[in-house]
């Protein structure tokens, strides 16, 4: 009897509802019309426009002719043709705001920009807010479920969506992302897709399962026709070019955990991405797949243990952590181990490493990676980085023979991706001076400043870089390099100046090699590296430098001249920026010289004795002189001290 009557209660509230609905619905729709038309004028001072709105039938409602005009400009950024949506009861009993079907005709999202005017930069605006506290700062996992609530609510509808365009034009170009049409069921997704860049044309099928109760998702997209060419609109960001020839992502996620667990899978075939920041030419991944467990916490974000990166043949085991419980910390732990070293070589990037493309080797080679940064004090930071094998050799080079430092070689001195000259390295070359004449006081100089453990490290300083990765954190910038002799060798003699991520990677693997394999003995390779560096305008190598400043052979450099010559290396341009007007050392010099001069104390490369009476001032007397000191304030009797270099 008492359940009878709860059902009648029931009944009699969902038939109250329902007739509020009816006749409140007309003015509940204006009034949710005119709440956005107020938000985007008051936010964007965008206007909106909708032609017709209203039901037809118990719980269908439909807008027509919908526009969104951004303001200060005549181009209409938004417009749709018609959409009709069936309300979900079982949703709005939920107090949701939710629909079981929906059909969209005709979305035109148009983005338009001639030089800096656009006519989306409004959308941009924000508003700060300083007073926000943060204990009220929702937590990731109320965040990521709050996500997955919307995105479950989505695809909880039956969607149809035809003539589905997005265009972006500049005074350049036109490009597109164009869908003819769009069908959901519920649970099976299935789509076309056209994309047009400047490159070319391209279309797509995309199709996938949804499970929307349990927040269970496995989408794909693959290309049926046309080129690899750039997808539209990465190349906005700076020129970035991305494309691919299929991908597919699953994930299933549990909402309702008080620690949400996201199990995904990604896979892509043939990546292609091109940037001046990663490489001067395309990158190519024929095939990635990446393994993931994400744990979403109230303060913190983890990829747990057993997520696997696999770059083709190569798997890489990954885990890293966000978080923000007492302070901003990121981490990531990395490692790989192969007992066939020849397939981290095959597994790596097409466009990449490209002086080791061909090579063979033997043995087994692993790696492993400890990142710890905790952002509020950079210089806590843990790094460690370690490359290392076990019965490695190499059997055959790839393009380059890395050996060939050990005898003549022909070195092109380039500046940036400008050729200037070529020259031999070694005997043959009236400049090449071997190592054993040279001046200690200018080998232990230069190796205080750019390298003081060179003889002892295996080509990489650990604490090097961890100083360099703290100070560009700190600063905001690139304002520290950690190269050693070695890395900066290997960048002169193989690879481009390019200041590529690709580059510093293949410049690490190549020193590796080279230090690993004792290819070449660290005597020959500061001798070449004293060789080949520039020194200033066109000269290159110790041998052409001594003359071109102190008209010197270089085994006559004193203390003073060799101090001088070793602040040269990191900006060889701007020497003469080291000198006032009379020639001259400007005011810092001074200290550079104390602090290189105290470093070789300390080493017991010079006295105390000599160090006490450096004193900071070197005077030049060859062709650099003219360069620092204008032509005609050059005393007479020093113009017959300057000779000339022949190259």
């Amino acid at each position: 009897m008492k359940k009878a009557k709860w059902l009648i209660v029931l009944l009699i509230s969902f038939m109250l509802l329902a007739s509020s609905v009816m006749l409140l619905r007309q003015p509940i729709l204006q009034f949710a019309i005119s709440k956005v038309t107020d938000k985007l004028k008051s936010k964007y001072g965008a206007n909106l426009v909708v032609g017709n709105a209203g039901f037809t039938g118990f719980r269908d409602v439909y807008l027509e002719n919908v526009a969104v005009i951004p303001p200060n400009s005549s181009d209409t950024i938004f417009t749709l043709k018609s959409l009709k949506a069936r309300i979900s009861l079982m949703k709005l009993l939920k107090l949701k705001v939710g629909f079981k079907e929906l059909v969209v005709d005709s979305i035109n999202i148009n983005l338009v920009k001639v030089d800096t005017v656009s006519n989306y930069r409004f959308l941009f605006k924000t508003k700060s807010d300083t007073t926000q506290n943060v204990n009220t700062i929702m937590g990731f996992n109320e965040r990521l479920t709050s996500i997955l609530d919307k995105v479950n609510n989505v695809f909880d509808e039956h969607i149809t969506i035809r003539k589905f365009k997005v265009t972006y034009k500049n005074e350049r170009s036109e490009e597109l992302v164009s869908i003819p049409e769009l069908y959901f069921d519920g649970k099976i997704f299935q789509s076309s897709i056209v994309t047009a860049s400047n490159e070319g044309v391209n279309t797509w099928i995309a199709n996938g399962i949804a499970n929307s109760s349990k927040s269970e998702y496995n989408f794909s997209v693959k290309r049926t026709s046309g080129d690899a060419v750039a997808l539209p609109f990465f190349d906005l960001v700076d020129g970035f070019k991305v494309c691919f020839d299929s991908a597919q992502v699953k994930f299933a996620a549990d909402i309702n955990a008080d620690v949400v667990p996201v199990i995904s899978e990604f896979n892509m075939t043939n990546l292609l991405v091109n940037h001046w920041r990663i490489s001067p030419v395309d990158v190519i991944m024929p095939q990635l797949t990446f393994n993931a467990t994400a744990t979403f916490y109230e303060d913190s974000v983890t990829l747990e243990k057993g997520s696997v990166f696999k770059l083709k043949d190569l798997p890489i085991n990954i885990t890293a952590s966000h978080s923000r419980k007492d302070q901003k910390v990121y981490r990531l732990d990395m490692d790989f181990s192969v007992n066939d070293a020849n397939i981290f070589f095959e597994s790596l990037p097409i466009g990449m490493f490209n002086s080791l493309k061909g090579i063979s080797v033997s043995g087994t080679i692993a790696y492993k990676l400890h990142f710890n940064l905790p952002l509020a004090d950079p210089f806590k930071l843990e790094f460690d980085s370690k490359l290392t094998g076990k019965n490695f050799r190499i059997k055959q080079y790839g393009t380059e023979n890395f050996a060939k430092l050990n005898t003549p070689f022909s070195y092109l001195a380039m500046d940036g991706d400008r050729p200037m000259r070529s020259f031999l390295v070694g005997e043959g070359n009236p400049f090449f001076t071997p190592l054993l004449e040279v001046s200690p006081y200018l080998v232990s100089s230069v190796l205080s400043a750019e390298d003081p453990s060179f003889f002892n490290h295996a080509g990489f300083v650990e604490e090097s870089f961890r100083e360099s990765i703290a100070t560009n954190i700190k600063k905001g910038r690139f304002a520290r390099g950690g190269s050693t002799i070695s890395m900066q060798l290997v960048k002169n003699a193989f690879l481009s100046r390019n200041k590529s991520v690709s580059r510093k990677l293949e410049e690490a693997l190549i020193v590796w090699l080279i230090e690993q394999q004792r290819l070449v003995s660290k005597d020959r390779m500061l001798e070449v590296y004293l060789n080949i560096i520039e020194w200033g305008p066109n000269v290159y190598g110790i041998g052409e430098a001594s003359r071109f400043y102190f008209g010197k052979m270089p085994r006559e450099l004193n203390l003073a001249e060799s101090i001088y010559l070793a602040s040269i290396i990191p900006h060889p341009k701007y020497f003469k920026y080291s000198f006032d007007a009379t020639g001259n050392f400007k005011p810092f010099m001074a200290n550079y010289f104390k602090s290189v001069s105290g470093r070789l104390v300390k080493r017991e490369k010079i006295t105390q004795s000599e160090a006490d009476s450096l004193v900071p001032f070197v005077k030049l007397t060859g062709e650099a002189l003219n360069l620092v000191v204008p032509f005609d304030t050059i005393p007479t009797d020093t113009l017959d001290l300057i000779p000339q270099i022949e190259y």
